[in-house]
């Protein structure tokens, strides 16, 4: 019996023990079943989910290829085209057609500049509400197609190309052709994308205008011509006329120059066996006369004063305070330049021989009667984008002046918190060395100033000065007395924007966009600045370099140090 009740047991422990295996089983199934459906589910999601994001890339390039649209995150928008250029396209009265022909599959970079060309049209087309139409054009090897490219004055370039691991020279069309009203004008090659919107625009607008706006740089009597100023009426003809202007025998400057520009007298020529340079003309008064009476009509006139003479004697270069004849004039008006010529520890690099052995050899030294100005009145859109402009010998101006004579001055160009002053008269030496701190005890002076408001007559109560010479006009029998509002510029220095300077590109800019800024033409300096290069670094104290050097040496070894004590402290504690 026992024995019985016994096998019994161990058959209902055996019986427990299947029950529980099999419901342990089930549990199994139904969690892999479960397990299986979620797998699905994500599955199914996850397709879902590539599908609709898909459908939407999609319907994105969809609207794009319709709307066309680029969010610029440059600092000055040089992928954005400028208002001043929607502005000029949208006052078209008629259908333009831009062709362009560039080569297809061309090398780096020249296939980057055909996307930026590109780029470039849709947004032209875009800004001129469809009356602007372009064609890109690939012409290479159908004769008939590079016939027309030519026709219009469009010639092949070689290209260096690699192809099957060899130098091949490749034959590339690069340039466009905008048509407009019967007329046509090319850009015959187009070797990068700098300043691309600025040539375009430029092209456009001569088009389009029936007279460009005449700019007048007045002549004569030792006065700095058109022909003195060629690089820089580079980027002004594209916009403006520039002429030089013949105010002697009498005559008015014409009332349809929109901003005069008036250059300080330079000295004659000198024999090559001269010892001393002689002192520069000064502007007779005669032309004093017809720039003063300009200003009474409401004119604008950029004075561009050099009062600096520099002259070698023996082995020193003497720089001299002279008189230009212009002084007493530009005081009249508010602007007084004091006779001084201006260092400054923020300087331009000069080039100087040096005699190594029987080699002579080049340096770059600082030259500190080379002012590089960075403090810049930025408030003016017109040179907000200009980082930095180099002067020549240069005066400062006293702005407090132009209170007393009724009229407002706005500084535009400021010194270095460094700033050294010789009055009259300093002897140069291009030594290499910079001049000590205690040369530099002047901080923040004026070299370049705006004056607005209503100008007296110089000439008021004043007989009306005569040029004699054979052949002059009558004589102005009447004053203007006073002018309407209007405004001059007054610079301590007139010679960087001129072809002897040899000054950076960025300081052309700056001149450019003076004429703009004096003729109404404000949004044309934001074109033509937009690849101008970036704004140069703050200047630092020399303590402060100092302590930035230093501390780039020591900190990061400290750090590294420092880190390992903690791990190190860290690690024993753990073990404690």
């Amino acid at each position: 019996m026992s024995e019985e009740l016994e096998n019994k047991d161990d058959l209902k422990k055996e019986e427990e023990e299947v029950i529980e295996e099999s419901s342990e089983e089930l549990e199994q199934d139904e969690r892999l079943a479960s397990r299986k459906k979620k797998t699905e589910s994500r599955r199914r999601q996850g397709i879902i989910s590539v599908l609709l994001v898909a459908g939407i890339l999609i319907v994105l390039n969809v609207i794009a290829v319709q709307i066309f649209f680029r969010w610029d995150l440059t600092p000055n928008k040089i992928y954005t085209l400028s208002d001043a250029s929607k502005n000029i396209v949208n006052k078209l009265d008629d259908k333009m057609v831009i062709k362009a022909y560039f080569t297809d599959n061309l090398p780096a970079p020249y296939n980057n500049n055909r996307r930026y060309l590109q780029e470039l049209l849709d947004d032209y087309r875009s800004a001129s509400d469809g009356k602007i139409t372009y064609e890109i054009i690939s012409p290479s090897d159908q004769e008939e197609l590079e016939k027309e490219a030519q026709k219009y004055g469009i010639q092949p370039v070689q290209v260096q190309t690699v192809k099957n691991d060899r130098a091949e020279a490749l034959k590339a069309y690069m340039g466009l052709v905008i048509l407009f009203g019967g007329k046509q004008e090319a850009i015959p090659f187009i070797g990068n994308t700098e300043n691309l919107e600025y040539e375009l625009t430029g092209v456009i607008n001569r088009l389009t205008l029936p007279e460009l706006k005449k700019i007048g740089v007045l002549n004569g009597e030792g006065l700095p011509g058109v022909d003195k100023i060629g690089k820089v009426n580079q980027y002004l003809s594209k916009f403006y006329n520039v002429t030089n202007v013949d105010a002697s025998k009498n005559n008015p400057i014409p009332a349809d120059i929109k901003t005069l520009i008036v250059f300080s007298p330079k000295p004659p020529q000198q024999n090559q066996f001269s010892q001393q340079q002689a002192p520069p003309p000064v502007v007779p008064e005669n032309l004093k006369f017809a720039v003063d009476q300009y200003i009474m009509g409401g004119g604008k006139v950029i004075f561009m004063l050099s009062r600096v003479n520099v002259s070698s004697q023996q082995q020193f270069q003497i720089a001299q305070v002279v008189s230009t004849g212009l002084e007493d004039l530009v005081e009249n008006y508010g602007a007084k330049v004091n006779n001084t010529i201006i260092t400054d520890k923020e300087c331009a690099f000069i080039q100087v021989p040096v005699q190594q052995g029987p080699i002579q050899m080049y340096t770059q030294i600082p030259f500190p009667y080379y002012p590089k100005i960075v403090n810049i009145n930025r408030d003016i859109p017109s040179f907000a984008n200009i980082g930095q402009v180099f002067l020549g010998f240069t005066s400062d101006i006293d702005i407090n002046t132009a209170g007393t004579k009724g009229v407002k001055g706005t500084p535009l160009l400021i010194t270095s918190p460094k700033t050294g002053v010789a009055n009259e008269f300093a002897i140069v030496q291009a030594s290499g060395q910079m001049l000590p701190d205690s040369m530099f005890k002047t901080k923040d002076l004026v070299v370049g100033a705006i004056y607005e408001g209503v100008f007296k007559s110089f000439y008021n109560g004043k007989p009306v000065p005569a040029d004699t010479a054979a052949g002059s006009a009558p004589v102005q029998t009447s004053v203007k007395p006073e002018s309407p509002v209007t405004k001059i510029i007054v610079m301590g220095n007139g010679d960087f924007p001129q072809d002897d300077f040899r000054g950076p590109d960025e300081s052309l800019l700056f001149f450019a966009n003076m004429i703009d800024y004096m003729s109404d033409d404000a949004g044309l300096s934001q074109i033509r600045s937009k690849d101008a290069n970036p704004k140069p670094l703050d200047s630092l104290e020399d303590s402060t370099k100092s302590i930035i050097k230093y501390g780039m040496l020591v900190g990061p070894p400290l750090l590294v140090l420092l880190y390992g004590m903690l791990r190190w402290r860290k690690k024993k504690a753990s073990k404690d």
